[in-house]
């Protein structure tokens, strides 16, 4: 371990340099994480701050968007790897409440489905141009940008796949 390194991971996250590497690898997604959803809750607006829209709830109004349908809850929740489907809820009334999504025709209460109004397109337009200036035209400049990005893109879907891993192994043991 280097000095710099070993100065900053508790002993007991890191015993070893690859656990070092782990553990740093892990500070770092989660200072990405907040960074990011602190940023993409606050590329929404004025309009997502007065009703104090977060990087979540841009999450799924951007999932939302994306669909070539309506989606219900559970499909937000798969999309997005998420099983904490009452901060889902929320979300989705947040939005509703701010007048960007709505539950879509013929829904029902045992299968709401959600689709984006035209309030939300029209915000989602303004998201996308903030973030073009403020995130994709200051990444572009970046030396080798997309081909780092490649690389991480390929670690991160490797360990999200260890980390369920052992979170099936964890729910397996405990239900013994």
């Amino acid at each position: 371990m280097t000095q710099r390194n070993a100065d900053r991971v508790p002993p007991h996250l890191a015993a070893s340099p690859h656990e070092l590497t782990v553990t740093d690898f892990e500070q770092s997604l989660i200072c990405a994480a907040e960074a990011f959803y602190r940023c993409i809750g606050l590329l929404l607006g004025p309009a997502a701050r007065e009703h104090r829209l977060s990087g979540q709830d841009n999450v799924i109004l951007q999932q939302l968007m994306a669909s070539p349908h309506p989606r219900n809850l559970t499909e937000l929740a798969r999309f997005a790897n998420r099983d904490d489907t009452p901060n889902i809820q929320y979300s989705l009334r947040k939005l509703i409440a701010a007048r960007l999504v709505e539950k879509a025709p013929g829904s029902t209460n045992r299968d709401s489905r959600y689709q984006v109004t035209a309030r939300g397109r029209a915000l989602t337009e303004e998201f996308l141009a903030r973030r073009r200036a403020l995130i994709m035209s200051p990444s572009s400049q970046m030396r080798e940008a997309d081909e780092h990005m490649k690389t991480a893109i390929r670690a991160l879907n490797m360990m999200a796949g260890i980390y369920d891993q052992g979170t099936r192994s964890i729910t397996a043991r405990d239900d013994r």
